[in-house]
């Protein structure tokens, strides 16, 4: 007959016991939670980073042109663009230096001088301490675009896909209407700045057929621009602003008044006061004037100049002269001419304006440019109190 199995009673647990191991469980439990808040924690801080640098801070506004928000994003792919044509720039003057190192000509000194101090300039303007003046240069730009945007909209003023992309032509280089030559050159590796106040040589453009453009432009937009995260539209719609800007400036050169009442002047100068009371007077006794003129230059012992200015209208006067003797010029009838008169307080020498024409006529082009350039930019002073500018700090691409 099979022994049955003899089981061994469990043994209870005393108060105490269990009291400790309750204290035991909790302390446990305590000890997980904390490990699992920490976790969750560290998490949320590198996914807060994360979130930061890839999502909230691109989009946080550099400056917000009448409510419109220049990003930080677009501000660093623009800054990594201009040092991109800085850098492309700084290339060409080392080719440039090195070739002339090789040249024996006269002049080649000079030369090296001039090309070694533009290329000193480029590259203090890509050093690292130069960083944020270079990316104030850069948002300046974007803000006076974003004004040119709005105004052109306001104006009506628009440009074609078809003028855009012949201004890609030209930046490149690319005339589709030349006949090419026999034997491109080969392909630059880079375009002209689109801020045309650059003091380095830009390369002289060479004939290139159709699929030479393409092959450079497609390198350009694959091995320049993609790295730096700049895509073509964005390439596009700076070369369009460009393209605005132009457009605006002629609307506003259009607006100018096309004529005006001008004068044609002549006149003396010397640095002796008494010199100049003689010239005076001999013209007050109907002396010729270009006699005295051909006479004073030829005089070594106390010599003079002569020269002219050809049609001007009051307001250029002014800004050329002063305001006081444009207007006592502006008085005489023609063939009169000015007592000597000096151009400023510190000034030595001493001049005398003969009134040789006067007649209201059509502005000369060169001096509608020069007010259109005048208005434009005091348009856009007057444009500042629309914007409102963030810091920059810690925002300026350092490379490429």
């Amino acid at each position: 007959m099979t022994k049955k199995a003899r089981r061994t009673p469990k043994q209870q647990l005393t108060r105490k016991q269990r009291s400790r191991l309750h204290e035991e469980q909790r302390i446990q439990r305590i000890l997980l939670w904390g490990v699992a808040t920490v976790a969750v924690l560290i998490v949320g801080i590198l996914g807060y980073g994360v979130v930061a640098e890839q999502i909230i801070e691109p989009r946080e506004p550099v400056a917000i042109v009448d409510e419109t928000p220049i990003t930080t994003a677009e501000f660093k792919s623009r800054v990594s663009f201009q040092r991109l044509q800085l850098q492309n720039q700084l290339g060409y003057l080392y080719q440039q230096q090195q070739t002339m190192a090789q040249e024996s000509a006269s002049g080649g000194e000079s030369m090296q001088q001039f090309f070694q101090g533009q290329i000193s300039d480029l590259q203090s303007q890509l050093s690292a301490e130069n960083a944020e003046s270079l990316g104030d240069q850069v948002l300046n730009q974007m803000i006076q675009e974003e004004l040119v945007r709005q105004e052109a909209e306001r104006r009506g003023i628009t440009v074609s896909a078809e003028e855009v992309q012949g201004a890609v032509h030209e930046n490149f280089g690319y005339n589709p209407d030349a006949t090419p030559a026999p034997t491109p050159a080969p392909p630059v590796t880079s375009t002209e700045s689109l801020t045309t106040e650059e003091s380095a040589v830009a390369p002289t453009p060479t004939q290139m057929t159709e699929s030479d453009f393409r092959e450079l432009y497609n390198r350009y937009m694959q091995d320049g621009l993609r790295p730096l995260g700049i895509s073509e539209q964005q390439y596009r719609s700076w070369m369009k602003v460009s393209l605005l800007r132009e457009e605006l400036q002629a609307d506003m050169k259009e607006q100018l008044p096309q004529q005006a009442e001008q004068v044609k002047l002549q006149f003396l100068s010397v640095s002796d006061e008494e010199r100049a009371q003689q010239l005076a007077q001999r013209l007050d006794s109907d002396e010729d004037f270009e006699a005295i003129a051909e006479e004073l230059q030829a005089d070594e012992e106390s010599p003079g100049s002569s020269s002219e200015l050809d049609w001007l209208p009051q307001d250029t006067l002014a800004d050329r002269l002063n305001e006081g003797i444009a207007a006592t010029i502006f008085e005489l009838d023609v063939g009169e001419h000015t007592e000597p008169l000096k151009l400023g307080e510190e000034s030595q020498a001493l001049y005398i304006f003969q009134v040789d024409g006067r007649e209201e006529r059509q502005l000369s082009e060169s001096l509608l440019d020069q007010k259109a350039a005048e208005r434009f930019q005091s348009w856009l002073d007057a444009q500042q109190s629309l914007v409102e500018r963030k810091s920059i700090a810690g925002k300026v691409p350092t490379k490429p």
